[in-house]
């Protein structure tokens, strides 16, 4: 589904569509730092897993464990002067018995930093997940965000009549369920901030309607179907309201309505095209993009509406915001291309992070260190996923069939 340029005009297209389409997505490594925290990770049973997390983050060298010319293990001596020729700054050891003890080791001294204990979990990746979050954070000093999910949309089957699903994954692409199947197509999905539910636009009653559905139960709900555009929900950081771009009054505009339903809460008020909010983290304002200056640039208003304010001037084409603290990533127009950049509002920083022709539905980790946005790989529709400092890319692509509009989950619970 193009998120780009045509929805936003149109605020609805087509799905590019092949004639299958693989749930699991293969992970291709397409760049990856050469600066960072040098670390080397012992082999132990998830070891891969913690080792692909971190260099998907940007912030890591990996150090090859046969540098360190010695059995490392959890508890085992070691070598200090071999360990130190490597290169490396801090080694990772590990075990997996009852659930997996790691230990960060500091090779300039050998002093033991940090030990964990992951306790066994049904889904087994969640546990190397989790040390990878534990490692992250205590040498970024940032929290890790691996243990969580993705949201996504794919498309397969007969041209005419395709069918879409709703899936629901591990971070890294792994464990896919499905969510929701239809004939109809099935967009935007967003994440309720105990990620025990998403909100979605769907087509299955053949005009665009939002509903939430619990992921536990699947039970699901209606809670926009009016005359027009239902577009672009997005939850409010407490889980109480959800925002999103309806065309009432003709135009689109933003509102604000309770997940429980009841009246709605005009926010914007334009001739223009107002859509795609995102709420900020504090769930004072609501960024979204409007085209009241000529073009498709990203604006704040307050959560209670009012006055908006004009947020980016880099580019004359910044659409489509995912905002975690003070950074939002966003889709930008670069000569005939569409790329996806991060905007720092505290710092003032703007990197562009991507250089595909169409990539479009940014959105990032809940600690802001990654984003996962939809790209074009061989003919289709794939899955991105690139750091923050644009040290690190990864592709995560089907092997065949349409992959879109990505949503990253919040923190687990």
């Amino acid at each position: 589904m193009k998120k780009h340029l045509l929805r936003f005009i149109l605020l609805i297209t087509t799905l590019l569509i092949s004639s299958n389409s693989y749930a699991v997505l293969e992970i291709e490594i397409t760049g990856h730092t050469n600066t960072g925290i040098k670390i080397m990770i012992a082999p132990f049973s998830g070891s891969k897993i913690i080792e692909a997390d971190l260099r998907r983050s940007g912030r890591f060298i990996l150090v090859d464990p046969q540098k360190a010319n010695q059995t490392l293990s959890l508890g085992g001596n070691l070598q200090s002067a071999a360990l130190q020729a490597s290169g490396a700054e801090y080694l990772i050891v590990g075990q997996q018995s009852n659930g997996l003890s790691i230990e960060i080791l500091d090779i300039a001294d050998g002093h033991r930093m940090a030990g964990y204990r992951i306790p066994v979990l049904s889904n087994s990746r969640r546990i190397a997940h989790k040390a990878a979050d534990s490692i992250f954070e205590k040498l970024t000093r940032i929290r890790g965000a691996f243990d969580t999910r993705i949201a996504y949309v794919t498309a397969s089957g007969d041209v005419k009549r395709p069918s879409y699903r709703l899936i629901v994954a591990d971070s890294d692409g792994h464990n896919p369920k499905t969510i929701l199947s239809s004939r109809k197509p099935i967009l935007s999905p967003t994440w309720s901030p105990n990620a025990e539910n998403l909100a979605y636009v769907s087509y299955e009653s053949d005009e665009p309607a939002i509903y939430i559905q619990n992921l536990r139960s699947g039970s699901k709900r209606k809670i926009s179907s009016r005359v027009g555009m239902n577009n672009a929900p997005a939850w409010s950081p407490d889980g109480s309201r959800i925002a999103m771009s309806l065309s009432i009054n003709g135009k689109p505009n933003i509102f604000v309505q309770s997940v429980n339903g009841g009246s709605l809460t005009p926010i914007t008020n334009s001739s223009a095209i107002d859509t795609e909010p995102a709420w900020t983290s504090d769930g004072h304002s609501i960024i979204f993009t409007s085209n009241r200056s000529g073009k498709p640039q990203l604006y704040r208003v307050s959560a209670s509406g009012g006055k908006a304010s004009r947020v980016t001037f880099g580019g004359s084409y910044n659409s489509d915001a995912s905002v975690v603290g003070n950074k939002i990533a966003l889709v930008r127009q670069r000569g005939s291309a569409f790329n996806i950049a991060i905007k720092d509002l505290g710092t003032g920083d703007d990197r562009v992070l991507s250089n595909g022709r169409l990539d479009e539905s940014p959105s990032l980790a809940p600690n802001g260190t990654m984003v996962i946005y939809g790209s074009h790989a061989q003919g289709r529709g794939v899955l991105a996923v690139a750091s923050d400092n644009g040290t690190a890319k990864q592709i995560l692509y089907s092997q065949s069939g349409d992959v879109r509009d990505p949503a990253w989950s919040p923190y687990l619970r």
